[in-house]
């Protein structure tokens, strides 16, 4: 059981579970506090009882920080067998130190515990003096005393004193750290010859009947997410502008008093389109996204017609629309969309740029330079400011009405013609989007999604600019797209698949003919199609022909510069024949000046990998034993 634990205790449990675990273990938990008289044992470590209740209450603690500091994370993965083997097992392994720090007698000094307690900036006041008063209110608001607290904070600096005495003697020398600098900072160049899957697509045919097989084996690449349709009420200067009533002087006044801001700024007309993906979203699925956003700007640059593209391919609300986006000046879209989009000349497509919403791909139809407006030019935009003034000094005594309405019981579009607006309804949307779309915060999204139909949330949801009252109109379940609407994907990735292999084919010969008996004429029949790489390190990422970690061990494990014995698939498709150009190794004077860095690292990774095998040592030779493994589950 206890191999498991180590084997699952990767990723990202790992990575969330060390950054909170030590807040836990010292400022939540109380184990000497607990009573657990009766309790039955979850396992038992060298005859040391784990009880149900130290794990259940640490599996609790861990999960509300988890939760706390990972808003978006996927709450079943903390509710999996993985994350809870973690739990134990970081419960054994403070047993086995324990029992270590007794049979070394290691025990941290009153004076230590003291000093360590004041020195916790939560626990001092404005002035950074430790404050009784704060330390016993902190402890009460975790349900703690002062002695329990203390035990718990002992036993922490003991096993901080074990790790301690384990981990001295791992210090290294400064040639050991200077070899580790060296492998770090090693780059390469190589020689290589690119064979491109596209090169070959004139040769391939695709029939309708793999294309109906594919789609058949490959369904859930093809399922539309599952969809909501909300209905709402916006309470913004923007959504209210449109029922103030400004008069024609009133905009006179404002064009008089504001001419040197009446310049009509440089604007573009663009199109776009849209694959969303958000920050939080597993590493699988981004690199999917990029995937699938790179071939849709292949196809825009071979001249596709891009509003038909952006209709088959856009996750966005103006996918429907061709990706039409209007006349807009700087300010009005997210900085690096903004910044990509003026960069470019009219007719321009842009490289595929990402932003907190996803990728996206931009045309440039039109281009305006900045002007300075005339009254007759500046009084629709000069209305629309002043009627936002207006609503947004209306907005709270319409909410207000609005709530007490909803309290009583009315339904969203009777308040709407109570109070002399229209409600939106949205088009479907994936419910996983609400929170971009809406503006709302992550939380509210998921309040809302969890809404049934024709259920309104019972409080304004903060959006953009304001609030809004929201209602759930329809769930619409996950369904499978239509087989024509996906077919132009679904044969570029057919023509992908067999460009690919074709390009794989002549590649191995390239390979064979490099590598064979007749290897210098043939050098120079492949002369004009050998190019040289900039350098690149262990990382893999080779300019101008992308990652492959195959493909970059070969290349520094390369002994001379022979052609490599077999070809490279990269992750675009690309096939890649390749030898070691030249290694250079890592800078002198970057070590210099980065020395006492390399030297710190390279005892972390000293320290660390001597407490995993002390560690592997202490449980290899305990006696540990799990009673309820089904609490694993």
């Amino acid at each position: 059981m206890l191999e498991i634990m180590r084997e699952n205790a990767s990723g990202w449990i790992i990575k969330i579970l060390f950054a909170v675990i030590i807040f836990i273990f010292i400022f939540a938990f109380g184990m000497s506090g607990l009573n657990s008289s009766g309790d039955p044992a979850l396992a038992t470590v060298n005859g040391q009882v784990i009880t149900r209740a130290e794990f259940e209450q640490m599996y609790q603690r861990a999960s509300e920080n988890i939760r706390r500091s990972n808003p978006d994370l996927d709450q079943a993965q903390i509710k999996t067998p993985e994350f809870k083997q973690m739990i134990l097992g970081e419960l054994i392994s403070r047993k086995l130190l324990l029992a270590e720090a007794e049979k070394l007698g290691i025990r941290a000094s009153d004076a230590e515990v003291s000093a360590g307690i004041a020195a916790q900036p939560m626990f001092k006041d404005a002035n950074g003096a430790f404050s009784k008063d704060i330390y016993q209110s902190a402890l009460r608001g975790i349900r703690m005393t002062p002695s329990q607290f203390e035990a718990d904070y002992r036993q922490e600096l003991t096993i901080n004193k074990v790790q301690e005495a384990v981990a001295a003697p791992a210090d290294v020398s400064e040639a050991q750290a200077r070899q580790l600098y060296d492998w770090v900072g090693e780059q390469a160049t190589i020689d290589y010859v690119a064979v491109a899957p596209a090169d070959y697509y004139d040769q391939v045919q695709v029939s309708d009947a793999e294309v109906e097989e594919y789609f058949k084996a490959n369904q859930d690449k093809y399922m539309i997410p599952p969809q909501v349709t909300l209905r709402y009420v916006a309470f913004t200067p923007a959504a209210l502008a449109k029922y103030q009533t400004v008069s024609t002087d009133e905009i006179k006044a404002y064009f008089e008093a504001n001419k040197d801001k009446m310049q009509e700024p440089e604007q573009v007309k663009a199109r776009h389109i849209l694959v969303m993906v958000k920050d939080s979203d597993p590493a699988e699925v981004k690199e999917k996204a990029k995937e699938r956003i790179d071939k849709i700007y292949a196809r825009a640059k071979a001249g596709e017609d891009f509003a038909a593209l952006a209709v088959e391919n856009s996750d966005g609300p103006s996918g429907p629309d061709g990706g039409e986006l209007g006349w807009f000046g700087r300010g009005a879209m997210v900085p690096a969309f903004e910044k990509a989009a003026f960069a470019l000349n009219k007719g321009d497509i842009s490289e595929p740029v990402k932003t907190r919403f996803g990728w996206h791909v931009i045309l440039i139809e039109d281009k305006k330079e900045g002007t300075v407006k005339t009254l007759d030019e500046a009084k629709d935009e000069i209305k629309g400011l002043i009627a936002e003034e207006k609503a947004s000094e209306k907005i709270n005594d319409l909410l207000d009405q609005s709530m007490d309405r909803l309290v009583s019981g009315m339904d969203i579009t009777a308040i709407a013609a109570e109070i002399g607006v229209e409600p939106t309804t949205t088009e479907p949307m994936p419910a996983q989007f609400l929170a971009q779309v809406l503006g709302m915060t992550p939380e509210a999204a998921k309040s809302v999604e969890a809404l049934a139909p024709g259920e309104a949330q019972k409080s304004p949801v903060a959006i953009s600019g304001g609030y809004m009252l929201v209602e759930k109109v329809e769930d619409i379940p996950s369904t499978l797209m239509d087989l024509e609407l996906v077919k132009p994907s679904i044969l570029n990735t057919l023509k992908d698949q067999k460009g690919t292999k074709l390009a794989e084919q002549e590649a191995e010969k390239i390979v064979a003919a490099l590598t064979g008996p007749d290897a210098a004429a043939a050098a120079k029949t492949y002369a004009s199609r050998i190019k040289t790489s900039e350098p690149f390190d262990r990382q893999g990422n080779i300019p101008d022909v992308g990652r492959s970690v195959p493909l970059t061990k070969a290349v520094f494990e390369a002994k001379d510069t022979n052609w490599l014995k077999f070809p490279y698939t990269m992750p675009g498709g690309l096939v890649v024949i390749a030898r070691l150009n030249k290694h250079i190794p890592a800078s002198d004077e970057t070590w210099k000046e980065q020395r006492e860095f390399w030297l710190q690292q390279a005892n972390d990774n000293y320290r660390r990998e001597t407490l995993s095998a002390f560690m592997d040592d202490l449980s290899k030779n305990a006696e540990i034993n799990i009673a309820r493994p089904d609490l694993l589950q």
